[in-house]
């Protein structure tokens, strides 16, 4: 078999291998992704949701604006080049939980930061109990990721730019200016593998802090409603299902879908709105979440032409598109990267 020539090998086709892969083509570059299928891919599982207010105390997500801006600009992009709907944006309503909470949300309106993201919510019916009140998240969206990573891999054929492979670590030959793999010639690697990078001899050791996370599928038996979000969250009716989760769980991080975790999602949904749900689907994926909540992305020291593009988390919607220019540009025109996310390679 001749040896076929590129100048990126990318290893994993999740959210951020795939961006990664369309962005280094379109800027006229030789890809080939290689990816397993999908196996354990929190991209291929994820409900895609952009949320710009979280945890406890309710704050507003870092650079926030920026990313969102990128972020939409790509989406819309894609949506626009393959004629289909991948990004919604939609209302989120949010029940504040206990006097706490009440506390933060109170200071957080009357921040100047959040007036575009935190509003008071009158309308209280959305769930059973909500003494300390509800509030608007706005410039909340979500990302049908499924059908995003569907149609890049078709392009990417197209391009004759994928493979399904399972790639063994140890057949890889690093040259002073190339990487051989099988049959495969590429001036650098990419190693874009979300949490399978804890196999990875030369990542296994990065401070990942991996979650494994289920989700439902739902259908409803009710009517149409916003987002909505107490701890789990419900998003909007499509098509006549939503998506119900999720979980963090972070000692478990085996692929079987936990029954005890659908039982809870199940009687949270019950409990705190009023709405039912007959499930459809159960689905497990594990996060690339990181201890120090940034990315690992640059070049990875102990090897020649190789580079890591990895722990995006639970924000790899919002964080990844910006965060794939920011290499691109590193890679094709020398621009230093943010030392937070290249220290740890």
């Amino acid at each position: 078999m001749p040896i076929a020539q590129f100048d990126f090998l990318i290893i994993g086709q999740g959210l951020a291998g795939s961006i990664l892969a369309y962005e280094l083509i379109n800027r006229g570059q030789e890809v080939l992704v290689l990816d397993n299928d999908h196996i354990g891919s929190a991209s291929n599982v994820a409900a895609g949701i952009i949320n710009p207010i979280t945890g406890h105390r309710l704050n507003l997500s870092n650079n926030f604006v920026q990313l969102y801006a990128r972020a939409k600009e790509f989406y819309v992009s894609f949506e626009t080049k393959f004629g289909t709907p991948i990004f919604t944006e939609i209302d989120q309503v949010r029940l504040i939980k206990n006097p706490g909470q009440a506390d933060y949300f109170s200071k957080r309106l009357a921040q100047h930061e959040y007036q575009d993201f935190l509003q008071k919510n009158l309308d209280s019916h959305l769930f059973k109990k909500c003494p300390f009140g509800t509030a608007n998240i706005n410039q909340t969206a979500i990302v049908d990721t499924k059908l995003l990573l569907k149609k890049i891999k078709a392009w990417l054929i197209d391009h004759a730019s994928y493979q399904t492979l399972r790639l063994d670590y140890s057949a890889l030959a690093f040259k002073e200016s190339n990487i051989q793999y099988e049959h495969i010639n590429a001036k650098n690697i990419i190693f874009c593998e979300g949490y399978q990078a804890i196999n990875n001899p030369w990542l296994k050791a990065l401070p990942f802090k991996l979650a494994k996370g289920e989700i439902l599928t739902v259908e409803q038996f009710s009517d149409s409603h916003p987002m909505l979000s107490w701890g789990n969250w419900l998003t909007p009716a499509n098509n006549g299902v939503s998506k119900l989760g999720s979980n963090y769980a972070w000692q478990d991080i085996q692929l079987s879908a936990s029954s005890d975790v659908k039982k809870k999602l199940l009687e949270s949904l019950k409990s705190q709105t009023h709405r039912v749900a007959n499930v459809v689907k159960h689905e497990v994926g594990i996060r690339p979440t990181t201890t120090h909540r940034h990315a690992f992305i640059g070049h990875i020291k102990a090897l020649s032409n190789a580079y890591c593009f990895n722990g995006f988390g639970s924000k790899g919607c919002l964080t990844i598109p910006m965060h794939a220019d920011v290499l691109c540009d590193h890679l094709l025109n020398s621009k230093p990267l943010p030392e937070e996310l290249s220290r740890w390679l």
